[in-house]
């Protein structure tokens, strides 16, 4: 495999790279506490990027030279139906969907900083390709992968009888690691004070968007692929985000080209409510939920609806890792540990489908309205007020 070097820095800033002395070093973030540096982690939130015309998407396709197989159905709330396409066959055939996963790994230098710092990815590798994203662990449903345990309760009583369906991964592909250098326009260097983990980075939003995307062009990765950039104690203004674009074929078939990025915070710097995979289990429940970004729903209230904190959403997709993941009341809803091969796995809570549906009771397996936890969400969502 190609081994790569890319660079993402701004054009005026080589020039300080003749001489750089301290007083040109953009200065190290320092925070009082762990608690200050954790709530300003916590403030980058998670993103929804992209998205694709409904017209491309929502007709059943198993074409694995444009995507990988996905279904469309819809619900009715409110009197108005909402249509949603997600991974998969059709849950009433019983069919299973095998998903191909490469991993892409980001070597991230941040340079011409106070000090400089190197953020070696393998750690983060290593441990999610061991974690219940792409292995059988044991949750309130059964055994099984994260994600096809979590649309397998979605659709226990809507799929075939025999409940064979299922959405699963391969073993993911591990492509070479990446290179990204980072410099003091694009990004950020944060004092832990931590002599275990001295560093952690911020990259700017639109300075990692575009080095994935540049990534993309060049990188081994068919479109029934799921690409997942992955990057260890440095995040991207933001924890993580799924995006999806239509790409022109010269067959005149659109190629629907989906992508995760993901972040890994280790626990003892973050803790519990945004370590190891609470944000990589966040983003690939969106993904199987909402694939192409275009699952339009009604406007909702962050849960639970009786927490004073509660407040307008201003989000009207599909996204099952927002309502507890990406609002003030975040901190309602406790990470779901779940051990597996000697490691202690940190699973974000996710709302289900039928939350978003206003079913009552919920359709789900058990009537359940969340997974993992199964019980920390006990009715639908509330939509906002006008």
């Amino acid at each position: 495999m190609k081994r790569w070097k890319l660079v993402v820095c701004a054009l005026a800033l080589p020039a300080l790279a003749f001489a750089s002395p301290n007083w040109l070093r953009k200065p190290l973030t320092r925070f009082k506490s762990k608690t200050e540096m954790q709530q300003r982690i916590r403030s980058a939130g998670f993103r929804t990027h992209g998205g694709i015309e409904k017209s491309k998407t929502s007709k059943d396709d198993d074409n694995p030279g444009r995507s990988f197989p996905h279904f469309t159905q819809s619900f009715v709330y409110n009197g108005q139906e909402f249509p949603y396409t997600m991974v998969g066959y059709q849950p009433r055939s019983g069919k299973s969907t095998t998903v191909r996963p490469v991993i892409i790994p980001l070597r991230v230098r941040f340079q011409f900083f106070e000090q400089d710092a190197t953020f070696e990815p393998d750690i983060a590798v290593k441990n999610i390709l061991a974690s219940p994203i792409f292995n059988d662990a044991q949750f309130a449903n059964g055994t099984g992968q994260f994600g096809d345990q979590l649309q397998r309760a979605t659709f226990w009583n809507k799929m075939d009888p025999q409940h064979r369906w299922h959405v699963r991964f391969s073993k993911p592909r591990v492509l070479d690691t990446v290179d990204v250098l980072v410099e003091p326009d694009i990004g950020d260097l944060f004092a832990t004070g931590d002599p275990s983990f001295p560093f952690l980075g911020d990259v700017r939003f639109g300075a990692m968007d575009s080095t994935i995307h540049t990534i993309l062009q060049f990188a081994d990765v068919d479109p029934d692929e799921l690409p997942i950039f992955v990057t260890y104690n440095v995040f991207a203004d933001a924890l993580g985000y799924h995006d999806a674009f239509a790409v022109g074929s010269k067959h005149g078939n659109d190629v629907l080209q989906t992508l995760v990025y993901t972040s890994w915070l280790e626990e003892e710097l973050v803790g519990s409510l945004l370590a190891d995979i609470s944000t990589i289990n966040h983003e690939v429940g969106e993904w199987l939920n909402d694939p192409y970004v275009n699952n339009i729903v009604t406007t909702w209230m962050y849960p639970p609806p009786d927490d004073p904190r509660t407040e307008c959403s201003f989000n009207p997709f599909l996204e099952v890792g927002d309502p507890q993941g990406n609002g003030p009341t975040f901190d309602d809803f406790p990470t779901v540990v779940v051990p597996l091969n000697g490691f202690n796995y940190h699973l974000q809570d996710l709302v289900m489908l039928p939350w978003f549906a206003g079913e009552v009771p919920s359709s789900a397996q058990n009537g359940w309205y969340d997974f993992p936890g199964t019980n920390q969400i006990h009715q639908p969502f509330v939509p906002c007020p006008g």
